[in-house]
């Protein structure tokens, strides 16, 4: 591909001199024009007047005007003045918690493609299946399965669902038992016959199943993402582990800072990954009675618009979640709270400064964090509380994920050959990140969705939960 020419001729088209592109009518085609392109992973300033060539939902061509073909036939979109931007991933999502509702809102608000953190993998599979048949709208799906948790946590949920049977139900179905080195391996095993794209582990009930699990997921050519480990930061990252969710570091003021850059090197040593997911460590600074309000009281969604998309399902774990919050009797203060999310920014700016690959995620499903429109707010806390350059944050959405993934190749710029995947703006994300909200349409593997057609999905999204 790289050898092939960009210029297209007549309605043979597209790179048709290369053996490995077959030609394609020019009534498939489709070209964005005028448009200027970011590049996440490049410190190069933003081309502008570009076109974008796309067929058979791979993009074929990028470049000038006067370097791209368009075929007598292809459609046009007129993109002058508008930015592109490789189409957004949530490295941090749970579907078990929101429901299917949630993948329309998710492409609507540009997230393209997502890194599921545990569900259930029978749903998962037959959402995939309905996507590709186009009866479906929603994001590319990579996914973990069953998360990966020690046999107290189990035992604790079955306790607590004598208060509310509820906890079991939503709980327990995708969750795999691993108390050993035995019941280690089976898990791996159990996740290699499912094809997950990688392991997720939650607890680890002693350091002998920990590595356990890491050397069998190793051996099944499986990346692990985790909370926080069982056994010391440094030893988890030596020995396996891969990216660590969520901001979970001891507070600042709790360990020397040489102490601190040391652990934070490590991941850096071990190109291990950081998922911080700032937006729901913000969320769960609200008290339970100020989540309930939020979430239930009879203006919830003219206070907050985004509350109409949430379903009857996430709206249940809501409740559940926010029940055990009121219950809590010794939960933090305010300034307890702030004190540890600053903790946290900082962890993230330091990180970053050394070279840690940071990926934006949210943890969508958690209390509050709205699937989709939480991406948006991850990446504004991102830059505006960790430190993060606009650009830096994009490339945390985009092609930092889809290394993860070992997808980029495929995914996460915006370049010939890659999948589809783009977001249009109306304005420049690179002068202010908070225009990735201002969305003027989203491409996901080719299929082009105008701003008419997204805010008919999120309508459509409105009137099923609903009802």
């Amino acid at each position: 591909m790289r050898n092939c020419p960009v210029s297209l001729v007549g309605a043979a088209l597209l790179l048709s001199a290369c053996a490995s592109v077959p030609a394609t009518p020019a009534e498939d085609v489709t070209a964005i024009v005028g448009v200027t392109v970011i590049d996440p992973s490049s410190s190069a300033p933003p081309a502008s007047g570009q076109t974008i060539l796309m067929s058979r939902g791979v993009i074929r061509g990028v470049g000038p005007p006067s370097a791209i073909t368009i075929p007598i036939g292809a459609r046009r979109i007129d993109a002058r003045g508008k930015f592109a931007i490789p189409g957004l991933w949530d490295a941090h999502v749970h579907f078990m918690n929101t429901g299917v509702s949630a993948l329309p809102v998710l492409v609507a608000n540009g997230v393209t493609s997502v890194r599921e953190m545990g569900g259930y993998v029978d749903s998962t599979r037959a959402w995939q299946s309905r996507m590709k048949a186009g009866t479906l709208v929603g994001p590319r799906i990579f996914t973990a399965g069953p998360i990966l948790e020690n046999p107290l946590y189990l035992q604790r949920v079955v306790e607590r669902s004598t208060r509310d049977p509820r906890i079991a139900v939503r709980v327990l179905p995708y969750r795999l038992r691993v108390g050993d080195s035995v019941e280690a391996r089976r898990a791996i095993d159990s996740l290699v016959r499912l094809r997950v794209d990688f392991v997720k582990i939650r607890t680890s009930g002693n350091p002998a199943a920990f590595y356990a699990i890491l050397r069998e997921a190793k051996k099944a050519g499986l990346r692990v993402a985790g909370h926080q480990p069982g056994v010391s930061l440094r030893a988890a990252l030596d020995s396996g582990q891969t990216d660590l969710e969520h901001a979970i570091f001891p507070p600042l003021n709790s360990i020397p800072a040489a102490t601190r850059d040391s652990v934070y090197r490590k991941f850096a040593h071990n190109h291990a990954w950081y998922t911080p997911t700032l937006s729901v460590s913000r969320t769960v600074m609200l008290s339970g009675d100020s989540a309930a309000r939020a979430i239930f009281s009879p203006d919830a969604v003219r206070l907050d618009e985004r509350r109409a998309y949430a379903s009857a399902w996430l709206l249940e774990w809501w409740r559940m979640q926010v029940d055990e919050r009121i219950r809590d009797t010794l939960p933090m203060s305010a300034t307890q709270m702030e004190s540890a999310y600053q903790s946290s920014a900082s962890d993230v700016r330091r990180l970053h400064e050394l070279g840690v690959e940071i990926l934006a995620g949210t943890d969508a499903g958690s209390v509050l964090v709205y699937p989709g429109f939480a991406l948006h707010e991850e990446l504004r806390l991102l830059v505006e509380d960790a430190g993060l350059s606009p650009r830096a944050a994009l490339w945390s959405a985009t092609i930092g994920p889809a290394r993860f993934a070992r997808l980029e190749n495929q995914l996460g710029t915006i370049v010939p050959a890659k999948a589809a995947d783009i977001v249009l703006l109306d304005a420049d994300p690179l002068a202010d990140i908070r225009n990735t909200r201002r969305i003027w349409a989203v491409v996901q593997g080719g299929r082009f969705f105008s701003r008419a057609d997204l805010d008919a999905l999120l309508r459509q999204v409105r009137l099923d939960v609903a009802h």
